[in-house]
Protein backbone atom coordinates (compact mmCIF):
# COMPACT_ATOMS: atom_id res chain seq x y z
CA UNK A 1 0.00 0.00 0.00
CA UNK A 2 1.06 3.64 -0.50
CA UNK A 3 -0.85 6.96 -0.71
CA UNK A 4 -1.57 7.80 -4.46
CA UNK A 5 -2.48 11.64 -5.51
CA UNK A 6 -4.53 12.23 -8.84
CA UNK A 7 -4.48 15.98 -10.10
CA UNK A 8 -7.94 16.07 -11.56
CA UNK A 9 -9.26 18.10 -14.13
CA UNK A 10 -10.98 21.91 -12.58
CA UNK A 11 -13.59 21.87 -15.27
CA UNK A 12 -16.55 20.17 -12.61
CA UNK A 13 -16.25 20.07 -9.17
CA UNK A 14 -17.92 16.59 -8.69
CA UNK A 15 -16.88 14.19 -11.90
CA UNK A 16 -13.52 14.21 -11.48
CA UNK A 17 -13.17 12.91 -8.40
CA UNK A 18 -16.31 10.40 -8.49
CA UNK A 19 -14.83 9.11 -11.65
CA UNK A 20 -11.84 7.77 -10.14
CA UNK A 21 -13.71 6.31 -7.20
CA UNK A 22 -16.01 4.09 -9.62
CA UNK A 23 -13.37 3.04 -11.43
CA UNK A 24 -11.13 1.93 -8.72
CA UNK A 25 -14.82 0.29 -7.54
CA UNK A 26 -15.77 -1.03 -11.01
CA UNK A 27 -12.41 -2.91 -10.41
CA UNK A 28 -12.43 -4.47 -6.92
CA UNK A 29 -9.62 -2.39 -5.48
CA UNK A 30 -9.55 -1.80 -2.14
CA UNK A 31 -8.28 1.66 -1.21
CA UNK A 32 -8.85 4.31 1.89
CA UNK A 33 -9.76 8.02 0.91
CA UNK A 34 -7.57 10.87 2.70
CA UNK A 35 -7.82 14.31 3.02
CA UNK A 36 -7.55 15.83 -0.10
CA UNK A 37 -7.07 19.12 -1.12
CA UNK A 38 -8.62 21.34 -4.26
CA UNK A 39 -8.32 19.39 -7.36
CA UNK A 40 -6.16 16.57 -5.65
CA UNK A 41 -7.66 13.52 -4.74
CA UNK A 42 -5.50 11.30 -1.92
CA UNK A 43 -5.93 7.65 -1.49
CA UNK A 44 -4.11 4.85 0.28
CA UNK A 45 -3.94 1.83 -2.13
CA UNK A 46 -1.35 -0.77 -4.14
CA UNK A 47 0.12 1.56 -6.70
CA UNK A 48 -0.46 -1.18 -9.45
CA UNK A 49 -4.30 0.79 -9.56
CA UNK A 50 -2.57 3.70 -11.36
CA UNK A 51 -2.07 0.99 -14.41
CA UNK A 52 -5.52 0.82 -14.86
CA UNK A 53 -6.65 4.44 -14.21
CA UNK A 54 -4.50 5.35 -16.51
CA UNK A 55 -5.95 3.23 -19.45
CA UNK A 56 -9.77 4.23 -18.26
CA UNK A 57 -10.05 8.03 -16.73
CA UNK A 58 -10.39 10.73 -18.86
CA UNK A 59 -10.64 13.85 -16.36
CA UNK A 60 -7.27 13.07 -14.34
CA UNK A 61 -5.01 15.36 -15.31
CA UNK A 62 -1.47 13.62 -13.61
CA UNK A 63 -1.40 10.75 -11.24
CA UNK A 64 1.74 9.58 -8.95
CA UNK A 65 2.96 8.17 -5.39
CA UNK A 66 2.92 11.18 -2.70
CA UNK A 67 6.49 11.32 -0.86
CA UNK A 68 5.13 14.13 1.63
CA UNK A 69 2.46 16.55 2.37
CA UNK A 70 3.29 19.92 4.20
CA UNK A 71 2.09 23.39 4.86
CA UNK A 72 3.22 25.78 1.78
CA UNK A 73 6.40 27.36 3.63
CA UNK A 74 9.65 26.97 2.83
CA UNK A 75 11.13 26.40 6.37
CA UNK A 76 8.37 23.29 6.32
CA UNK A 77 9.01 21.74 3.03
CA UNK A 78 12.66 21.62 4.03
CA UNK A 79 11.86 20.06 6.95
CA UNK A 80 9.86 17.71 5.80
CA UNK A 81 12.55 17.16 2.42
CA UNK A 82 15.09 16.04 4.68
CA UNK A 83 12.99 13.66 6.60
CA UNK A 84 11.89 11.52 3.23
CA UNK A 85 13.93 9.34 1.61
CA UNK A 86 14.09 9.43 -2.30
CA UNK A 87 16.52 5.94 -2.88
CA UNK A 88 13.07 4.28 -3.30
CA UNK A 89 12.00 5.99 -5.92
CA UNK A 90 15.48 7.22 -8.15
CA UNK A 91 17.47 4.32 -8.92
CA UNK A 92 21.15 5.17 -9.73
CA UNK A 93 22.60 6.56 -12.98
CA UNK A 94 18.83 7.38 -13.36
CA UNK A 95 17.89 11.26 -14.69
CA UNK A 96 15.08 13.27 -13.25
CA UNK A 97 13.82 16.93 -13.74
CA UNK A 98 11.40 18.64 -10.75
CA UNK A 99 8.77 20.12 -11.64
CA UNK A 100 6.36 22.32 -9.78
CA UNK A 101 2.23 23.01 -10.53
CA UNK A 102 -0.23 25.46 -8.77
CA UNK A 103 -3.69 24.76 -8.83
CA UNK A 104 -6.07 27.65 -8.62
CA UNK A 105 -3.30 30.24 -8.69
CA UNK A 106 -2.19 28.73 -4.76
CA UNK A 107 1.19 30.14 -2.80
CA UNK A 108 1.77 32.81 -5.29
CA UNK A 109 4.30 33.60 -3.23
CA UNK A 110 6.41 30.93 -4.05
CA UNK A 111 8.57 31.07 -6.70
CA UNK A 112 8.65 28.07 -9.12
CA UNK A 113 11.83 27.85 -10.73
CA UNK A 114 13.58 28.92 -7.31
CA UNK A 115 11.68 25.79 -5.42
CA UNK A 116 12.17 24.09 -8.92
CA UNK A 117 15.92 24.30 -8.32
CA UNK A 118 16.60 23.85 -4.98
CA UNK A 119 14.95 20.63 -4.15
CA UNK A 120 16.65 19.48 -7.42
CA UNK A 121 20.06 20.32 -5.78
CA UNK A 122 18.47 18.69 -2.38
CA UNK A 123 17.79 15.48 -4.63
CA UNK A 124 21.25 15.41 -6.08
CA UNK A 125 22.82 15.68 -2.91
CA UNK A 126 20.41 12.63 -1.32
CA UNK A 127 21.27 9.93 -4.17
CA UNK A 128 24.23 8.82 -5.53
CA UNK A 129 24.95 9.07 -9.70
CA UNK A 130 21.76 10.86 -10.53
CA UNK A 131 21.73 13.61 -12.79
CA UNK A 132 19.22 15.99 -13.72
CA UNK A 133 18.05 15.72 -17.08
CA UNK A 134 15.10 18.98 -17.98
CA UNK A 135 14.20 17.41 -21.47
CA UNK A 136 13.76 13.84 -21.22
CA UNK A 137 14.06 12.88 -17.75
CA UNK A 138 13.63 9.11 -16.94
CA UNK A 139 11.47 10.13 -13.42
CA UNK A 140 9.82 13.49 -13.17
CA UNK A 141 9.10 14.78 -9.34
CA UNK A 142 6.14 16.98 -8.75
CA UNK A 143 5.52 19.77 -6.54
CA UNK A 144 1.32 20.45 -6.47
CA UNK A 145 0.80 23.61 -4.67
CA UNK A 146 -2.83 23.60 -3.37
CA UNK A 147 -5.13 25.05 -1.18
CA UNK A 148 -2.18 26.36 1.16
CA UNK A 149 -0.15 22.61 1.06
CA UNK A 150 2.50 21.61 -0.54
CA UNK A 151 2.38 18.33 -2.02
CA UNK A 152 5.49 16.54 -3.38
CA UNK A 153 5.75 12.72 -5.27
CA UNK A 154 6.83 10.80 -7.79
CA UNK A 155 4.78 11.32 -11.42
CA UNK A 156 3.41 7.98 -12.69
CA UNK A 157 1.28 8.88 -14.71
CA UNK A 158 -0.31 12.20 -17.01
CA UNK A 159 -3.26 11.81 -19.57
CA UNK A 160 -3.08 14.32 -22.20
CA UNK A 161 -6.36 15.31 -23.75
CA UNK A 162 -5.19 15.47 -27.32
CA UNK A 163 -7.26 11.73 -28.21
CA UNK A 164 -10.32 12.92 -26.51
CA UNK A 165 -10.41 16.21 -28.30
CA UNK A 166 -9.51 14.09 -31.79
CA UNK A 167 -12.57 11.86 -30.92
CA UNK A 168 -14.88 15.07 -30.93
CA UNK A 169 -16.67 16.32 -33.73
CA UNK A 170 -13.34 17.24 -36.36
CA UNK A 171 -12.38 13.38 -35.92
CA UNK A 172 -15.48 11.41 -36.21
CA UNK A 173 -16.98 10.51 -39.66
CA UNK A 174 -20.70 11.76 -38.63
CA UNK A 175 -21.22 14.33 -36.32
CA UNK A 176 -24.06 15.66 -34.69
CA UNK A 177 -24.01 19.44 -33.01
CA UNK A 178 -26.03 17.79 -30.02
CA UNK A 179 -23.53 14.95 -29.21
CA UNK A 180 -21.75 13.68 -25.84
CA UNK A 181 -18.05 14.98 -25.73
CA UNK A 182 -15.78 11.86 -25.70
CA UNK A 183 -13.94 13.27 -22.25
CA UNK A 184 -17.95 13.27 -20.40
CA UNK A 185 -19.01 10.01 -22.86
CA UNK A 186 -15.78 8.43 -21.06
CA UNK A 187 -16.33 9.51 -17.68
CA UNK A 188 -19.82 8.34 -18.10
CA UNK A 189 -19.02 5.07 -18.91
CA UNK A 190 -16.34 4.79 -15.64
CA UNK A 191 -19.59 6.27 -13.56
CA UNK A 192 -21.75 3.36 -14.84
CA UNK A 193 -19.15 0.62 -13.65
CA UNK A 194 -18.89 -0.12 -16.84
CA UNK A 195 -15.33 -3.10 -16.94
CA UNK A 196 -13.73 -5.10 -19.90
CA UNK A 197 -15.68 -7.91 -21.00
CA UNK A 198 -19.23 -6.27 -20.13
CA UNK A 199 -21.87 -5.87 -22.23
CA UNK A 200 -22.77 -2.09 -22.48
CA UNK A 201 -26.03 -0.59 -24.02
CA UNK A 202 -26.88 2.77 -25.36
CA UNK A 203 -30.45 3.07 -26.58
CA UNK A 204 -30.51 6.46 -28.01
CA UNK A 205 -27.03 5.90 -29.69
CA UNK A 206 -27.32 9.08 -31.83
CA UNK A 207 -23.66 9.13 -33.63
CA UNK A 208 -22.19 6.38 -30.96
CA UNK A 209 -19.73 8.38 -28.72
CA UNK A 210 -20.68 6.25 -25.49
CA UNK A 211 -20.41 2.98 -27.72
CA UNK A 212 -16.80 4.03 -28.94
CA UNK A 213 -15.58 5.47 -25.50
CA UNK A 214 -17.33 1.78 -23.88
CA UNK A 215 -15.41 -0.15 -26.51
CA UNK A 216 -12.21 1.03 -25.95
CA UNK A 217 -12.12 0.27 -22.63
CA UNK A 218 -12.33 -3.63 -24.10
CA UNK A 219 -16.65 -3.52 -23.36
CA UNK A 220 -18.93 -5.45 -25.42
CA UNK A 221 -21.31 -2.51 -26.83
CA UNK A 222 -24.62 -2.97 -28.19
CA UNK A 223 -26.69 0.29 -29.46
CA UNK A 224 -30.32 1.43 -31.15
CA UNK A 225 -31.96 4.67 -32.00
CA UNK A 226 -35.02 5.43 -33.90
CA UNK A 227 -33.62 7.66 -36.21
CA UNK A 228 -32.04 5.34 -39.40
CA UNK A 229 -29.83 8.11 -40.07
CA UNK A 230 -28.53 7.86 -36.43
CA UNK A 231 -27.51 3.95 -36.75
CA UNK A 232 -25.76 4.21 -40.01
CA UNK A 233 -23.39 7.60 -38.36
CA UNK A 234 -22.83 5.95 -35.31
CA UNK A 235 -21.83 2.07 -37.26
CA UNK A 236 -19.33 4.62 -39.27
CA UNK A 237 -17.73 6.09 -36.40
CA UNK A 238 -17.17 3.12 -34.56
CA UNK A 239 -15.85 1.38 -37.59
CA UNK A 240 -13.25 4.43 -38.03
CA UNK A 241 -11.74 3.55 -34.42
CA UNK A 242 -12.17 -0.31 -34.88
CA UNK A 243 -14.44 -0.88 -32.53
CA UNK A 244 -16.28 -4.16 -32.62
CA UNK A 245 -20.01 -4.13 -32.33
CA UNK A 246 -22.24 -7.23 -30.46
CA UNK A 247 -25.58 -5.29 -31.90
CA UNK A 248 -26.64 -1.70 -33.74
CA UNK A 249 -29.77 -1.75 -35.16
CA UNK A 250 -33.14 0.78 -35.25
CA UNK A 251 -35.30 0.31 -32.50
CA UNK A 252 -36.86 2.39 -30.05
CA UNK A 253 -36.80 2.22 -26.28
CA UNK A 254 -40.29 1.20 -25.97
CA UNK A 255 -40.00 -1.86 -27.14
CA UNK A 256 -36.45 -2.62 -26.77
CA UNK A 257 -35.66 -5.65 -29.13
CA UNK A 258 -33.31 -7.29 -26.22
CA UNK A 259 -33.63 -10.22 -23.90
CA UNK A 260 -35.03 -9.81 -19.86
CA UNK A 261 -31.66 -8.83 -17.96
CA UNK A 262 -29.42 -9.20 -21.08
CA UNK A 263 -27.07 -5.94 -20.05
CA UNK A 264 -24.75 -5.14 -17.11
CA UNK A 265 -25.23 -1.35 -17.70
CA UNK A 266 -26.39 1.00 -19.50
CA UNK A 267 -25.37 4.33 -20.62
CA UNK A 268 -27.02 6.96 -22.66
CA UNK A 269 -28.38 10.64 -23.12
CA UNK A 270 -32.05 10.27 -23.92
CA UNK A 271 -33.98 13.06 -26.48
CA UNK A 272 -34.68 16.25 -24.30
CA UNK A 273 -34.95 19.33 -27.36
CA UNK A 274 -37.53 19.57 -29.74
CA UNK A 275 -40.69 17.70 -30.39
CA UNK A 276 -39.09 15.87 -33.03
CA UNK A 277 -36.43 14.29 -31.46
CA UNK A 278 -38.84 13.22 -28.61
CA UNK A 279 -41.28 11.73 -30.77
CA UNK A 280 -44.01 14.03 -29.83
CA UNK A 281 -43.50 12.52 -26.20
CA UNK A 282 -42.68 15.75 -23.07
CA UNK A 283 -39.70 15.34 -21.54
CA UNK A 284 -40.73 13.63 -18.50
CA UNK A 285 -42.71 10.94 -20.68
CA UNK A 286 -39.67 10.25 -22.38
CA UNK A 287 -37.43 9.49 -18.70
CA UNK A 288 -40.20 7.48 -17.64
CA UNK A 289 -40.69 5.23 -20.04
CA UNK A 290 -36.85 4.90 -20.86
CA UNK A 291 -36.11 4.11 -17.64
CA UNK A 292 -39.40 1.70 -17.00
CA UNK A 293 -37.58 -0.34 -20.19
CA UNK A 294 -34.39 -0.04 -18.37
CA UNK A 295 -35.02 -1.43 -15.48
CA UNK A 296 -36.44 -4.33 -17.60
CA UNK A 297 -32.91 -5.06 -19.60
CA UNK A 298 -30.03 -4.17 -16.89
CA UNK A 299 -28.54 -6.99 -14.57
CA UNK A 300 -29.79 -6.76 -10.92
CA UNK A 301 -26.97 -4.57 -9.21
CA UNK A 302 -25.83 -3.09 -12.63
CA UNK A 303 -25.88 0.80 -13.10
CA UNK A 304 -27.75 2.89 -15.61
CA UNK A 305 -25.67 6.36 -15.38
CA UNK A 306 -27.55 9.27 -18.38
CA UNK A 307 -27.98 12.90 -18.65
CA UNK A 308 -31.05 14.84 -17.96
CA UNK A 309 -32.64 18.52 -17.49
CA UNK A 310 -32.35 19.29 -13.94
CA UNK A 311 -35.73 20.59 -13.99
CA UNK A 312 -37.04 16.69 -14.78
CA UNK A 313 -36.35 15.48 -11.68
CA UNK A 314 -34.49 12.03 -12.75
CA UNK A 315 -34.11 11.23 -9.51
CA UNK A 316 -37.65 11.07 -7.97
CA UNK A 317 -38.67 9.29 -11.28
CA UNK A 318 -36.24 6.57 -11.17
CA UNK A 319 -36.71 5.72 -7.60
CA UNK A 320 -40.35 5.16 -8.15
CA UNK A 321 -39.24 2.69 -10.70
CA UNK A 322 -37.10 1.00 -7.89
CA UNK A 323 -33.95 1.99 -8.75
CA UNK A 324 -31.48 2.77 -5.69
CA UNK A 325 -30.21 6.22 -6.47
CA UNK A 326 -26.38 6.12 -6.52
CA UNK A 327 -24.96 10.38 -7.43
CA UNK A 328 -25.66 13.25 -9.17
CA UNK A 329 -23.48 15.71 -10.93
CA UNK A 330 -24.47 19.05 -12.48
CA UNK A 331 -23.13 20.78 -15.70
CA UNK A 332 -24.43 24.50 -16.37
CA UNK A 333 -24.72 24.54 -20.17
CA UNK A 334 -26.80 27.96 -20.60
CA UNK A 335 -29.24 30.13 -18.65
CA UNK A 336 -32.32 27.83 -19.65
CA UNK A 337 -30.34 24.16 -18.66
CA UNK A 338 -28.67 22.72 -16.22
CA UNK A 339 -27.49 19.26 -17.54
CA UNK A 340 -27.99 16.08 -14.20
CA UNK A 341 -25.71 13.37 -15.14
CA UNK A 342 -27.64 10.56 -13.35
CA UNK A 343 -26.10 7.30 -11.36
CA UNK A 344 -28.86 4.78 -10.85
CA UNK A 345 -28.13 0.82 -9.43
CA UNK A 346 -30.84 -1.49 -10.15
CA UNK A 347 -30.67 -3.15 -6.54
CA UNK A 348 -33.48 -5.97 -6.48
Amino acid sequence: MATLFFLVSGENPTLPTSEVKSILESEKIIYKTLDGLPQIFRIEANPKCLEIVQRRASMTRIAGIEIFKCKDEMEEIERCFEKSSIAPYLNEEESFAVRVKRVRGSSIEIRREKLERELGDKILSKTKKTKVSLKNPQKTFLCLLSGGYLLFGLKKFEIRAKGFIKRGGVGKVFTHPAEMTPKLARCMVNLAHAKTGDVVLDPFCGTGSFLLEAGLVGCRVLGFDVLRSMVRGSSRNLAFYGVNLEGLIVADIRSPPLRYRMVDCIVTDPPYGTSATTLGLGRRKVFKRFLSAAAKLVKNNGRICFAAPKTVNAKKIGEQLGFRHVESHFIYIHRSLTREIVVFQLAR
